[in-house]
Formats: C-alpha cells, sequence, structure tokens
C-alpha cells in the first residue's frame, strides 16, 4: 500500500509534498501542444480555483458541475473544489441537452465550469475553463493547504451519474472516505514499481470513476500521468510509445479499437508497457488475448468495480497463488462478499458490504434503501465462484431476458461468440419477438482479413451452447458504437437491431 499519509480530504490526494518539481501530468488535451505540468504547478492550481470558487460565496457542500473533454485544468477543478469544502460534479457534456439538464438540476449545481466544446444549460453560472474569464476567476496565493476545508469523512466529496442505460441517469454520491479508500487499495507496492518505470495514461472521461480513480492512485504514488482529452487509438498507441508509457487503463473496448489500427502498431515501440489494467466492463477471452498480443512484456489486471460500489475490493490471493486469466481477483480483507440467489453457493448476484461504497442516490431514497440493506449493496453483477475462491463475472441480472420460457444472459452468448476465430467484438441484444417474447441479436466485427457469415455465426452457437441462445440475426459492422466512457453502447445497438429488423421485414 502507499507509505504516504493519507489525508482526510479527497482533494488533498494531490499533494506537491517535498517533490514539487517532479512531473505530475503530461496534458495532451491539445495534441500538438503537449504540456508538462509539475506536481507545485498543479497543486498551485487548485489551490488557486479553490480560492475563486470561495471568493464566489458559495455556502460549504454547494455542488460545482464540470462539462469537459479531459485535461489538467478540468482535473484541477475536481481537486480544488473539493479541497474548497464543495461537491464536484463531473458530467458528460455529450449526453444530449435534455439529460445535461436533468443532471444540472438533479444535483442541485450552483456552478458549472464548461470548456469550449460544452453547451452548459441556460439557467447557471457558467465559468469558462479556459481564457481570460477564467484567469480573472482564479486566486492564487489567496488559498493554501492551511485553508482546505474540514471535513467528516462520510461527507460528500463527489457525485458521479451512472450512463444511464436503462433510463435517467443516477447520481451516485461519493464521500471523501471512500475515495480515498479506493485509491489506497491500488497503491499496491507492485503498482508503485510500475510507476517508478514510467507513467499511467488516462484517456477514459474524468466523469467515469475509471478515470478518477487511476488519477488518484497516480497521485498518491507520486507517479506521472499521461492525460488525452479523448480516448483516439492512433494518438493512443503513438502516446505510449513516445512517453514510455508503464501503466495502461481503460475498458475492454478500448483494446479491441486499438487492435485494429496495425499500422499505427507497426511503428510504436510497445515494450516500456509493464501493466495493463482493464475494468468497467466485461473482459473476453478475445480482448485478452489482443492485450496479450500488444503488450507481451506486461501484467495484466482484469479489474472489477462499479460507480455505486467503488473499487480496489478484489486483488491478488494472500499467499500468491497466481490469479486465473479471466478472475477479477480474490476478495481482498477490506471487505465482505455474498452471493445471492437462486444458483447455489457459488454463483448468484454479487453483495458486497464495504466502506467504499456510496452514500446515497441523490434524490432517490426509495432506491437507495432498496440497493442498499444493512449496509449491503446488491451490485446487480451475477457472479461465479470457482473452488479456490476466484471470483468470475458471469452477466447483468438486470440484461437477463426470456426467450419461450428460457432465461438468455446476453454476456453468456458473448463469451461462446468470441471464442469464434474470426470474431473481434460482439454485443448481443434482446429483439422482441411476437411468439417468443424475445430472440437474441448479434452484432459482429470480424476480425482484420476474415469474413464470417451469418451462418457461421449461428452454427458455432448452436454447436457450442443450447440451442436457444444462438442468435436470431446477425448484423456485421466495421465498429462498435461508444457511449460517452467509452464502453459498447448498446442502446444505440438496441435502436439499430429494431429498425433493421423492421426495414428486412418490411421488403
Amino acid at each position: 500500500m502507499n507509505v504516504n499519509p493519507l489525508p482526510t480530504n479527497f482533494g488533498c490526494l494531490l499533494d506537491a509534498g517535498s517533490e514539487p518539481e517532479a512531473v505530475a501530468v503530461v496534458d495532451l488535451s491539445d495534441p500538438d501542444h503537449p504540456a508538462t505540468w509539475t506536481y507545485g504547478a498543479l497543486d498551485d492550481l487548485c489551490n488557486s480555483i479553490a480560492g475563486g470558487l470561495l471568493a464566489t460565496g458559495l455556502a460549504p457542500g454547494a455542488r460545482v458541475g464540470l462539462m469537459s473533454a479531459n485535461s489538467v485544468t478540468a482535473l484541477a477543478v475536481l481537486f480544488g473544489a473539493v479541497r474548497a469544502g464543495f461537491v464536484a460534479v463531473p458530467i458528460n457534456p455529450r449526453s444530449g441537452p435534455e439529460t445535461v439538464e436533468y443532471m444540472c438540476t438533479d444535483s442541485a449545481m450552483e456552478l458549472i465550469f464548461a470548456d469550449a466544446g460544452s453547451a452548459p444549460p441556460p439557467g447557471f453560472q457558467v465559468i469558462p475553463l479556459g481564457g481570460d474569464e477564467f484567469d480573472a476567476f482564479l486566486r492564487p496565493e489567496a488559498f493554501g493547504r492551511a485553508d482546505v476545508a474540514p471535513n467528516h469523512p462520510d461527507d460528500p466529496a463527489l457525485i458521479l451519474y451512472t450512463s444511464g442505460s436503462t433510463g435517467r441517469p443516477k447520481g451516485v454520491e461519493l464521500s471523501h472516505s471512500s475515495q480515498i479508500l479506493i485509491a489506497d487499495n491500488y497503491a499496491t507496492p507492485a503498482m508503485g514499481e510500475c510507476l517508478k518505470a514510467g507513467p499511467l495514461i488516462v484517456a477514459a472521461p474524468l466523469f467515469h470513476m475509471n478515470a478518477t480513480v487511476f488519477s488518484t492512485v497516480t497521485f498518491l504514488l507520486r507517479g506521472a500521468m499521461v492525460l488525452m482529452a479523448r480516448f483516439d487509438a492512433g494518438r493512443y498507441i503513438a502516446a505510449l510509445a513516445e512517453y514510455r508509457v508503464s501503466v495502461v487503463s481503460g475498458v475492454p473496448t478500448m483494446a479491441a479499437l486499438i487492435a485494429q489500427e496495425t499500422e499505427a502498431l507497426a511503428r510504436a515501440d510497445l515494450s516500456g508497457v509493464k501493466l495493463v489494467a482493464i475494468g468497467s466492463a466485461p473482459l473476453s477471452d478475445t480482448v485478452l488475448t489482443q492485450v496479450h498480443e500488444l503488450f507481451p512484456g506486461a501484467g495484466v489486471i482484469n479489474s472489477y468495480g462499479t460507480t455505486e460500489t467503488g473499487a480496489g475490493y478484489f486483488g491478488s490471493h494472500p499467499l500468491g497463488r497466481p490469479r486465473p486469466p479471466m478472475s477479477v481477483g480474490y476478495p481482498q480483507a477490506n471487505a465482505e462478499f455474498r452471493l445471492v440467489g437462486d444458483g447455489g453457493p457459488d454463483t448468484g448476484v454479487l453483495e458486497i458490504r464495504s466502506p467504499t461504497r456510496m452514500t446515497a442516490y441523490v434524490n432517490q431514497p426509495a432506491l437507495t434503501a432498496e440497493r442498499i440493506r444493512d449496509g449491503w449493496i446488491n451490485t446487480g453483477d451475477i457472479m461465479r465462484r470457482d473452488a479456490d475462491g476466484w471470483y468470475y463475472f458471469v452477466g447483468r441480472d438486470d440484461d437477463m431476458f426470456v426467450c419461450a420460457g428460457e432465461n438468455i444472459y446476453p454476456g453468456a452468448v458473448e463469451r461462446v461468440l468470441e471464442r469464434h476465430p474470426d470474431v473481434l467484438e460482439v454485443c448481443v441484444l434482446p429483439l422482441a419477438d411476437p411468439l417468443r417474447g424475445h430472440v437474441p441479436v448479434a452484432f459482429v466485427v470480424a476480425r482484420p482479413g476474415s469474413s464470417p457469415t451469418e451462418t457461421a455465426i449461428k452454427d458455432y452457437v448452436l454447436a457450442h451452447a443450447a440451442p436457444f441462445m444462438h442468435p436470431r440475426h446477425v448484423w456485421f459492422i466495421d465498429r462498435m458504437p461508444l457511449a460517452g466512457t467509452n464502453k459498447i453502447d448498446r442502446r444505440a445497438l438496441a435502436e439499430r437491431a429494431q429498425w433493421t429488423h423492421a426495414a428486412t421485414d418490411n421488403r
């Protein structure tokens, strides 16, 4: 674990410490003009933002919004706002006007920092994230470490909104202590050694926990980070090589997109990568194989966590036994675990009792009470536990649908198809059917150089799984659509399946 003393305020996980000239961030938000920030300079920017916020007269605990692509300035807003005693609320600026307005209103934002590419809703005080107005807002030297707002560990530090794939986004209230503990859980000696060898790279958006977790653990271990405005496979590969990145973090789809950039990969030396941490979405055998091919000298971690439960409660075996490749890890001592449902003692919906979990859903006490009972939080994720105590992700409980009386989990069908030699990526969805309720359908990205047919895909599932699991329709696409979190946009694919099927029927 981290050897530095832990702060009580989440915003102080970034600390210039005794080495203010050490590199903290290489900011690639403007790819043509990379900017290197030291710990001292970034710490000063956080304090200048904190001082500017206090000068506005906002009451303690006020919600401060952030609508922006990744940048050092955006990162400093998060830490500066929390240091000053406010709650930072980063949101996806590409969520659409109605959803953005809902999140701003739901969280009771009193002020929003927005970059030039964002469109804040009317009626909110907005500070441009850059330019003369932003410079005038800053209060250099008006705020120091002695001015950090006192806080109780359970006070809210962040509100992160879920993707809203099953409805309106839900605001997840996260305490100072929960986020500090997550960072500390990841700050292992192995992570520390990797960060001594080179920087970590972050391209996931700051409104997503993947980015906040890996940013904070980097700062806690006094490492360096390469920060991209957003994920772009070609530029990502170039950054890995140019900055000799040691730790790669991200979601599985990012790895699949990197694998398609054959020309960029041929030019890049990726031998500096020592560790690849993939999480926030299910990892497949196919993607795992791709990662090992891309980074043959790196260890690979299939990490698990949710916005509501936090992360870092699965990890390595206490006796040093090797982790099975597809396992999300072994239960750590900082949490309690149980599997509930009718699948037997070793299969069921995972429930966790951990200090890294959320405090509540914003403005939804009934849903909070439903998800958290006696400190146990229902993840909604179905897990399997093997005889040695390792856990494996099976699928989402709420993704299950019924086809002619049979329960089908899309993830189970995807795991089968991902083993097909011609399949690079796959997404399985339910499609309404008047006779069977729903039937499984699949979108497939073929491996470069291959040309699988719909019949071949169907026959593969029929040969390797129960007949009712085979997709009744298969559509081939060049690449998966991505949501703002770089995960597969399942909602967009569901809509596409409906109109594609309707168009076929109407021919």
